[in-house]
């Protein structure tokens, strides 16, 4: 089993203190969210204003390779770029 303790930097506090914090920063509340969640979101969008951009995106770029085809598909192709049909 790997060793929790191991991947905590050496100036960093006790594990049982970091364990504790992290565990009250990442609980979730009634709407799903986590302290981290929202502070994460808060940077994004200030990051965004700072760049000159919308608070939030309006759009969404999906990598086709992270979406499998559905097994009802009744046409399938060949990805040139794996060398093998799909």
């Amino acid at each position: 089993m790997y060793d929790i303790l191991c991947a905590i930097p050496h100036d960093f506090p006790e594990y049982n203190g970091v364990y504790c914090y992290f565990r009250i920063w990442s609980k979730k509340d009634e709407t799903g969210k986590s302290l981290i969640d929202r502070i994460l979101a808060e940077l994004v969008i200030l990051e965004r204003l700072s760049n000159n951009k919308e608070p939030k995106p309006t759009m969404l770029i999906v990598d086709s390779k992270s979406i499998q085809n559905a097994d009802t598909a009744e046409v399938k192709g060949y990805d040139g770029g794996k060398k093998h049909q799909v």
